[in-house]
C-alpha cells in the first residue's frame, strides 16, 4: 500500500476559538498542507493518508478526527520529545494494521517530521521544501531502511 503522511501546519483554524473542534483535514490551513492534500496524495497514488501533528498527544491523526487548536511545532522540540513522538506514530501505524516493512510511506513534511520515522519505516519517500511554505512535489527523495537511495 501507498500511505500518505502529511505534516500539520502552523496556520490553523480556531486560534480565536480554542474550545471549538474541527476535523483534522480541515483545521490546517497552510499552503504546504493544502498542496500536499490536494495534489501530492493524488500524484503519488496514495491509498490512504493521515496527518502528522507536532503535538505529542495527537501525533498521527485520522482525517476525520476532531481536534482543537494547538500551537506546537515539532522542529522546536528536544530530542526526547521527538523520539517519544516518533514512537507514538509508530504505535498508531501498527494499530491501524500497516506493514512497516512493505508499505510505502509518502511523507509530505520537513525533516523534523520524517527523521524520527526513518528508523522504523522501511520504505519512505519524502519531499523537500522550496521555501517554508512551498513543497517540491516533483523531486521525491527515496529512503530504504533509513538510508537515502541514490538514483
Amino acid at each position: 500500500m501507498n500511505i500518505g503522511l502529511i505534516a500539520c501546519s502552523k496556520t490553523k483554524l480556531g486560534k480565536d476559538m480554542p474550545e471549538k473542534k474541527f476535523k483534522a483535514q480541515d483545521i490546517y490551513q497552510g499552503n504546504t498542507f493544502k498542496k500536499s492534500k490536494s495534489e501530492g496524495i493524488k500524484l503519488y497514488n496514495c491509498d490512504d493518508w493521515f496527518i502528522l501533528s507536532g503535538n505529542k498527544d495527537y501525533n498521527l491523526l485520522d482525517k476525520n478526527e476532531e481536534i482543537q487548536y494547538y500551537d506546537v511545532y515539532l522542529g522546536k522540540q528536544n530530542k526526547t520529545y521527538k523520539n517519544e513522538w516518533g514512537e507514538k506514530v509508530k504505535s498508531k501505524l501498527i494499530q491501524k494494521g500497516f506493514d512497516l516493512e512493505n508499505d510505502v510511506f509518502y511523507i509530505f513534511g520537513g525533516a523534523s517530521y520524517y527523521k524520527p520515522l526513518l528508523s522504523f519505516l522501511k520504505n519512505c519517500v519524502v519531499f523537500k521544501f522550496k521555501s517554508s511554505n512551498t513543497i517540491q512535489l516533483d523531486s521525491p527523495i527515496y529512503y530504504e531502511n533509513g538510508k537515502k537511495l541514490k538514483w
